[in-house]
């Protein structure tokens, strides 16, 4: 199989990149590309690896366009699921491999998803403006192709990310940018847009439109294959429930992306669910389990140890190093983290460990160090536009000056300065101790009402944080955590043997299918017959498919209905004619849509069984009909039969499309061959004409000199006969009346004048014909011309007269026409067929009538005959190729097709009337002014 059969693109469904429905699906997909999209939304990337691989083997190196870009799409499917596996350094080969691809194919579709894919490795590897720049150049490609889905779902990744930079910042800039609802949205846009607004009104403490959100983003992830989507969003809502203080709902949501993440096996998805779930249970007080849930996702990472998760989940370790008091612990986690953080230039980290160290050496009563780092923390926290982190860093630098003994004062500054930043947050609720700590300030300044207050209000919040109840669900996440790792890690070790067997069989079965199908679509693409392709299709859908019935529908020509060529008389009733405009009627939505249909008890897509299949035949985004099968009960059909259905269609499509195409090209070819023989008569009556008229014009001229001469050779006889007799010499007079009595001169003279008379009358008829026959082929206008009409009509009566005279009378009755602009030899070609055609239909003593006139713009001709007419099983099929009434050998059935042909060429029509036993009238209208430029 070739490249420019395979096509592009493959409908890449991969769990990180641009889900499937943002992709154009393959014209004429591969069996292994359909296996390959399979196993991506299964979550098995290691088969859809090994289908990928398949793929580039079996076709070999790219060709063209459409080559070069469905190569590339098999790299990036190969790097997916390098990336899923944290094999970096491979995906980083094989998304170069494939840019460069793309970039020889000017593929901007292609080259945004290499660019998504990259934001996602710069996340794997902690690379933070990296990200960033990939993000800028992914929506760069999407605005140079107007790609509306793309766009939008890279830019709500980016407005997602701006989030954790600067709340401000990102709701200033996305906000109005993004939609606010999800009407009208692709799934997969709509899971990328209420992914980043729950997690907008999350940050702003919005939590329970937040959850809202999350819910619809997490369903919306799950329908369209964006596993890594849903495990994120999972964990979110348990982050957001923990901070409702739901903390049954929190442990569920938290247990569901957990057990995504353990099911996938990626190694990085299950490094960051652990990492929320850590961070989760430390803010529930479950420190112990927090603590073992985060090593876990550190020994996943401990070769990548710069990937954001692992960054994460050391700082999550350090926090509750702080926690247990162990600040030498903390020190050097918060150490190693501003050196991981450095080395891959990620701002928010090294803000956040920085802010650590300080914390850790003011326990460790490294006061002035302290200091230092804690400043260095405000700086960068301002630089970076973090509010969180600088409400966070100012409590510390409160926190300092009270070890060291300042005053009230001084400790208020840093306090009040927090509290400015706090209220700049929507939605912020400031933490009990910064309330406490300004409380204790305001104390030492006698201010004890105000103490007072911040104390209520600081008890308050304690109070909705701090319950029995957190303590207890937590426990039981814990303990469900170990039990399900347990489980997890048992089941791993016991599916390892049989799923070695099971994936033999597997691709020894698929191979199977593969080698048929394969066999099959070479069979039905050879086919060039119409009937042909659809005797074999139906062949094969017996063999392969338990069918009860099999219905195939062919668009007509002019788009507008459906028309059944195979299953109409069966045992099922079936329409024999489906108009597309019919809004209930499952083929045309299939056909509408260039979507596959799956119909059983229920609604038709949501099916895993059924017992009606529907695909449309299509070739690119041309569709050429709709093929419709029903099985022998409800469960006939399931995704291994679409498979090998949507695979016959499309062979089927390719193959009904070729034959088309070939039978185009025969009546092409008849036309060809027709106008050739009409520019050979044409060329002939040239050459005639000119051979014919230099004789004509001798002839012509000696024979008016002869009748000059003839005429004055008469005067002077008379002259003669006139003169008296006598008195000549009687051997003369006597010779000369011999003469005159051998001649019959009286008879010569009566008769020459008339002899050269009719010469002439018939030189001139010589001329006429001549003409007449140029007319008629107009050799010397074979362009397109302002053409007399009525001139046209009658040469092509004087060359047919001969013929015609014997059979019928012809009355003409032509009236005014302007010139129409036509190829004037084809026009007349198109009469003389219909005027030979009303001589045949006419055994004797017939009529022939011939009307020209105008109708607006358009200049028309009507041909009447009084012959035997047509039924109307007969009119129906008279332009059709090949098809006569006459016996073998004296019609071809090619006339009156190419006539029709002609008149078309020229944007006008034919009508046809015929009664049979009482004759058929013919009606040509021609645009005056010619077909339409476009045309």
């Amino acid at each position: 199989m070739s490249w420019n059969q395979a096509l592009a693109m493959f409908p890449l469904v991969a769990e990180s990149t641009l889900p499937s429905d943002l992709l154009s699906a393959s014209a004429l997909p591969l069996p292994e590309q359909a296996l390959c999209a399979w196993a991506l939304r299964q979550r098995n990337t290691t088969l859809a690896g090994q289908m990928a691989q398949q793929v580039l083997s079996r076709l070999g190196p790219p060709e063209g366009r459409e080559g070069l870009s469905l190569w590339a799409r098999m790299q990036l499917v190969l790097a997916e699921e390098c990336l899923l596996h944290l094999r970096l350094d491979e995906a980083d080969t094989w998304m170069r491999q494939a840019a460069e691809a793309f970039e020889r194919a000017d593929d901007h579709h292609g080259l945004c998803d290499v660019h998504w894919l990259r934001h996602h490795e710069a996340a794997d590897r902690g690379w933070v403006e990296p990200q960033r720049h990939h993000l800028q150049q992914a929506l760069q490609h999407a605005e140079r192709v107007q790609d509306a889905d793309r766009q939008c779902m890279v830019q709500s990744t980016m407005g997602r990310a701006d989030l954790f930079r600067d709340q401000t910042l990102a709701f200033e800039a996305w906000d109005q940018k993004l939609p606010k609802r999800l009407d009208g949205l692709s799934d997969a846009v709509a899971a990328a847009v209420a992914d980043f607004r729950g997690l907008q009104d999350g940050l702003s403490s919005e939590l329970q439109p937040a959850v809202v959100w999350f819910l619809e983003a997490f369903e919306r992830s799950l329908r369209t294959g964006q596993w890594r989507r849903a495990m994120a969003v999972a964990s979110n809502l348990g982050y957001t429930y923990t901070h409702m203080s739901d903390y049954s709902r929190a442990i569920e949501w938290l247990q569901r992306g957990l057990g995504l993440a353990r099911d996938a096996g990626w190694p990085g998805a299950l490094a960051g669910a652990l990492a929320q779930t850590g961070s989760a249970m430390r803010r529930m007080g479950q420190l112990d389990a927090a603590r073992d849930v985060l090593l876990e996702c550190q020994s996943l990472l401990a070769a990548h140890p710069s990937n954001r998760s692992a960054m994460l989940a050391l700082k999550y370790l350090a926090e509750i190093e702080l926690d247990l008091k162990e600040h030498e612990a903390a020190l050097r986690s918060y150490n190693e983290l501003a050196q991981r953080a450095a080395e891959v230039d990620s701002k928010d980290m090294h803000t956040d460990a920085t802010l650590g160290q300080a914390r850790a050496l003011m326990h460790l009563g490294r006061l002035p160090q302290a200091r230092d780092a804690a400043l260095h923390a405000r700086a960068v926290a301002k630089d970076q536009r973090e509010r969180c982190t600088l409400v966070d860093v100012c409590q510390t630098l409160a926190e300092i000056e009270s070890a060291e003994g300042a005053g009230p004062d001084s400790i208020l500054v840093w306090l009040n300065e927090a509290m400015d930043e706090a209220s700049a947050l929507p939605g912020y609720r400031p933490t009990p101790t910064l309330l406490e700590m300004k409380a204790r300030a305001h104390a030492a300044r006698d201010n004890h009402q105000r103490a007072y207050e911040l104390i209520q209000r600081a008890s308050e919040l304690r109070q909705q944080t701090i319950t029995e109840e957190s303590a207890k669900q937590a426990a039981v996440l814990h303990v469900q955590h170990q039990v399900e790792r347990a489980k997890a890690e048992r089941e791993h070790l016991r599916q390892l043997a049989q799923s070695e067997v099971e994936r033999s069989e597997a691709l020894q079965n698929l191979h199977d299918v593969l080698l048929q199908l394969a066999d099959i679509g070479q069979e039905i693409t050879a086919q060039l017959d119409a009937d042909r392709v659809l005797a074999v299709l139906r062949g094969h859908v017996n063999q392969l498919l338990k069918t009860r019935s099999l219905a195939v529908y062919l668009l007509d020509e002019a788009g507008e209905h459906l028309v059944c060529a195979v299953g109409c008389g069966e045992a099922a009733p079936a329409r024999t004619t489906i108009s597309v405009d019919d809004p209930k009627d499952h083929l045309v939505r299939a056909l509408r849509e260039r979507t596959e249909m799956l119909l059983g008890a229920g609604t038709g897509q949501s099916l895993q069984r059924g017992h009606t299949m529907i695909a449309p035949l299509q070739v690119a985004e041309r569709a050429v009909g709709v093929v419709r099968v029903r099985g022998d009960d409800a469960n006939s059909y399931g995704e291994r039969e679409q498979l090998i259905f949507r695979n016959l269609c499309a062979y089927t499509a390719v193959a009904l499309d070729n034959a088309r195409a070939y039978e185009k090209l025969g009546e092409l070819q008849r036309q060809v061959a027709a106008q050739e023989k009409m520019a050979s008569i044409g060329q002939l009556a040239a050459g005639v004409a000119h051979e014919i008229n230099n004789p004509i014009g001798f002839v012509s001229s000696n024979l008016n000199s002869l009748s000059r001469e003839v005429g004055s050779l008469l005067a002077l006889l008379q002259g003669y006969q006139a003169v008296p007799r006598e008195g000549w010499d009687e051997a003369l007079r006597q010779r000369i009346e011999a003469l005159e009595g051998q001649m019959d001169l009286s008879l010569a003279v009566e008769d020459l004048p008339a002899m050269i008379s009719e010469s002439m009358e018939g030189l001139h008829r010589v001329k006429r014909i001549v003409q007449d026959l140029r007319n008629f082929s107009r050799i010397d206008a074979s362009d397109w011309l302002d053409a007399d009409l009525n001139a046209g009509i009658e040469s092509t009566l004087n060359m047919l007269m001969h013929e015609i005279k014997y059979k019928a009378q012809v009355h003409t009755e032509l009236g005014p026409l302007p010139p129409v602009h036509c190829l004037a030899a084809q026009v007349n070609q198109v009469l003389m067929n219909l005027l030979v055609n009303a001589s045949h239909a006419i055994e004797h003593e017939g009529r022939i009538d011939i009307r020209s006139w105008q109708e607006q713009d358009q200049a028309c001709i009507s041909i009447r005959d009084n012959g035997c007419g047509m039924s109307p099983e007969v009119k129906a099929r008279i332009f059709e190729p090949f098809f006569t009434t006459k016996p073998v050998g004296k019609g071809t059935g090619l006339g009156l097709s190419l006539s029709f042909s002609i008149i078309k060429k020229h944007q006008g029509s034919i009508d046809v009337e015929s009664t049979p036993g009482q004759g058929t009238c013919f009606t040509l209208r021609l645009p005056i002014q010619g077909p339409s430029p476009a045309a």
